[in-house]
């Protein structure tokens, strides 16, 4: 369970917003449209001129891109989880980028003599070519899928939330659900038996130290997918928390925003 962790460093914020929701843009935009130049100067040789220098250039910029995505990706995941899938297929961005650019240097390098010198390369072109084309398709499919990832992680669960149950009958839920109490110095008073009531992503209360919290807000939040809060649902996920953050100050501090009142039973 994540809800917030200290995160400091050059590629943790820009500008006070999450610098990964920038950087990340860079390899997912520039990667493919690199590969497809890639695969046009393959395709047609008299485009190789023109198009291998700056297929070149956009390569190495999306490779610095991919790099900072990365990094940038981490400290992200140190505030708010690591976002899974997403994360290990940015980790292949920054390899197939990284691939891509210097094996299209080194083929254009080649290739431009030649075709410089009017020489055939022969079957080594052939296969050289076919290699490099593969690679290059193969940097399309891994930005893309980063790219769709990433979206997912952070739109899915929240475009969901509002596809949400029928509402129940008047008067169902004060039939069904006991009233919280209320202490002598007017703190709600929520039995654990209640808290167990809201145990999925359409009302979502946890107990941590004593206190209740509504977290139904965060499920749908949680860049890292909505599991990892949907299992501690309507439980005291006291243990769950501390080993998480224990000693931290501001998941804490985060936390208590969802506050609803105190535990009446332990």
């Amino acid at each position: 369970m994540r809800f917030l962790a200290d995160s400091t460093g050059p590629f943790d914020l820009a500008f006070g917003l999450p610098l990964h929701a920038l950087a990340v843009h860079v390899p997912v935009v520039l990667l493919p449209l690199g590969a497809i130049g890639v695969l046009l100067a393959l395709l047609v040789p008299r485009w190789r001129a023109s198009l291998a220098w700056p297929v070149v250039a956009v390569l190495g910029i999306a490779t610095v891109g991919a790099l900072v995505a990365k990094l940038s990706g981490e400290a992200l995941a140190q505030r708010v989880g690591s976002p899974g899938q997403h994360e290990q297929l940015g980790n292949w961005v920054l390899i197939v980028s990284a691939l891509l650019f210097a094996a299209t240097l080194a083929w254009w390098l080649w290739q431009g003599k030649a075709d410089r010198r009017n020489r055939s390369t022969g079957v080594m072109g052939l296969i050289a070519g076919t290699v490099l084309a593969t690679v290059a398709v193969g940097a399309i499919i891994v930005a893309v899928l980063t790219g769709h990832t990433g979206a997912t992680a952070v739109w899915e669960d929240r475009i969901g939330a509002g596809q949400s149950e029928a509402p129940l009958e008047p008067g169902a839920a004060a039939e069904d659900t006991p009233a919280p109490s209320s202490s002598s110095d007017g703190t709600t008073q929520i039995g654990l038996s209640e808290v167990a009531q809201h145990d999925d992503a359409a009302s979502c209360w946890v107990a941590i130290e004593g206190t209740v919290y509504d977290v139904t807000e965060w499920v749908t939040q949680h860049p890292g997918g909505p599991d990892r809060i949907l299992g501690i649902c309507g439980t005291d996920a006291t243990d769950a928390f501390g080993a998480q953050h224990g000693g931290q100050a501001l998941p804490t501090e985060q936390l208590t925003r969802f506050a609803i009142g105190e535990l009446a039973e332990r």
